[in-house]
């Protein structure tokens, strides 16, 4: 218990205690979002600012409140950051500045980046932004505890950190400690603001350990913490394998139709590729959705079968508004034969389940949603609109080539982006339409989605028949895996889903902590 008590000449850690209790009464009073991620705000800098910018990016509802905003959250991480480290007031406060001011535009980047994964839906933008706010925060947490004390300096204390292999030694057991904080908040949420405390408590601790100098070999330290996370990657890669597809049924009656998502185009999707033979249908019984419309037939491209009806279509025709791609689906699914069973992915999901739900495509018999999002918790403003996410909005505009570099064109403005992702909770709404009681339904879901659905995956009761266990695909690859093939067969024929180990969604409380905080929270 040494390690961990204030020796003389240290300086106190009562200004981390005081921010604690701000905090936790802000959060009482409805001032600040009660989300899993508020404990985070008394983490080890710089985790405690890419909480601040979260919430500013989120709720601000101007450029000039996010501006005073961010002024004034660099004031207090400024002044709690120098009132924790040791040395004359002057150096330790152009310290923690220059700290915090290099630190601040990578930490907005990665914000930006989990407030677009939110309010877009695309999970690869949050996989990216928490993996480079892990490379940024793992390399700049230990930095402001390895300064000197008579003379604090940024220079210094960097090289000091790489020498002492970036304190791994408590770096680690610090981020297990704050997930499992994570953890807690996100299952009980009404114990958030009381586990703030906590939340400060363990940071208070690593602070501790953190001054002292390292024991033994740091860099030997260094190398068996770098061995342990390639050996947990290894573990997570190694343990994901293909499932087997089940046997191919035989050939169904009726006729199946195939419905990309959103960037896609005529023969240009993961779901062309579906291997419908799998699933008990000739191309004879085939069918591709064509957001243009009808029409005599599109480029085949990837596409399993010829595609021989539907208009061409490209990734605009994708983001008309809604109404006219209900309209383009009700028209072609009126003659096709039934039983008809729709796969539709992403997107789609919204489009089929509106139609279906205003009573005006009968024909569908089956509806298979691969991928859907249960709600879109998370908006921005129409451009130039002061309104909540303000500034957000405008970042989104001008990143939209960052999320095009992961292959996904997207319009901020286009029609369906406003109605759909821009409102809050618009695909919640639509979900929670009833849908006629002779329609089965199905839902698969990609389980690196799961950190964009603060509110759960399943959506089974209701409308839905039976929900899949989250499978270890990622999204767009959904519909040509083995798992998927063999689940749909089994709801086509009357079987329930395979069992759901425990553990499938275990990885969820701990990422949503993570996230941006939702409108209403």
């Amino acid at each position: 218990m040494g390690a961990l008590a204030l020796r003389p000449g240290e300086p106190s850690l009562w200004p981390l205690a005081a921010l604690a209790a701000v905090v936790t009464l802000l959060a009482l009073t409805g001032v600040l979002p009660r989300w899993p991620g508020l404990v985070h705000a008394v983490a080890l800098p710089p985790l405690d600012l890419f909480t601040d910018l979260r919430i500013l990016l989120a709720r601000a509802p101007s450029q000039p409140v996010f501006l005073g905003g961010l002024v004034l959250a660099l004031a207090v991480r400024i002044t709690v950051l120098a009132a924790l480290i040791p040395g004359p007031w002057r150096r330790r406060l152009r310290f923690a500045a220059l700290y915090h001011l290099i630190l601040l535009l990578p930490l907005l980047l990665a914000a930006q980046l989990d407030f677009m994964a939110q309010a877009l839906l695309y999970a690869r933008l949050f996989w990216a932004a928490i993996g480079f706010l892990a490379v940024v925060w793992l390399l700049a947490a230990p930095v402001p505890w390895q300064s000197a004390p008579e003379a604090p300096r940024l220079r210094t204390a960097l090289a000091r950190s790489w020498r002492r292999a970036l304190r791994v030694e408590v770096l680690l057991p610090y981020i297990a400690l704050l997930l499992g904080i994570g953890v807690l908040a996100d299952l009980w949420p009404g114990l958030i603001p009381f586990l703030v405390p906590v939340s400060a408590a363990v940071t208070a601790g690593a602070i501790l350990l953190l001054r002292r100098p390292p024991n033994g070999r740091p860099l030997l330290r260094g190398a068996v913490g770098a061995l342990v996370l390639v050996v947990l990657a290894g573990v997570f890669v190694g343990t994901r394998t293909e499932a087997d597809p089940g046997p191919r049924p035989d050939p169904r009656p009726g006729s199946i139709m195939l419905m990309s998502g959103i960037n896609s185009g005529s023969g240009r999707g993961a779901i062309f590729e579906t291997e419908v033979e799998r699933l008990g249908y000739d191309c004879a019984h085939t069918f591709y959705f064509s957001y243009a419309g009808p029409g005599d037939g599109q480029p085949r491209g990837v596409a399993r079968c010829p595609i021989v009806t539907g208009a061409p279509y490209v990734p605009e025709d994708t983001q008309r508004p809604v109404a006219e791609q209900v309209d383009a689906f009700v028209e072609q699914v009126r003659d096709l034969p039934r039983p008809l069973v729709v796969a539709a992915h992403s997107h789609a999901v919204w489009i089929a389940w509106q139609a279906i739900a205003e009573g005006r495509a009968p024909q569908v018999d089956a509806l298979v949603l691969v991928g859907p999002f249960p709600e879109s918790p998370v908006g921005y403003p129409p451009a130039g609109e002061d309104a909540t996410g303000r500034v957000a909005g405008d970042l989104l505009r001008m990143l939209v080539p960052v999320a095009d570099l992961m292959d996904f064109r997207f319009d901020a403005d286009a029609p369906a982006a406003l109605e759909l992702l821009a409102t809050p909770n618009a695909a919640s709404e639509i979900l929670a339409q009833p849908l006629p009681e002779d329609v089965r339904v199905l839902s698969v879901t990609s389980a690196t989605d799961l950190p964009l659905m603060p509110n759960g995956w399943r959506l089974a009761g209701g409308s839905v028949e039976a929900d899949v266990c989250p499978l270890r695909v990622p999204h767009p690859y959904l519909p040509i895996r083995p798992a998927f093939t063999r689940e749909v067969n089994r709801f086509l024929d009357g079987e329930p889903p395979m069992p759901c180990p425990v553990w499938r969604d275990w990885g969820v409380p701990l990422s949503r902590p993570f996230g941006t905080p939702p409108d209403e929270a």
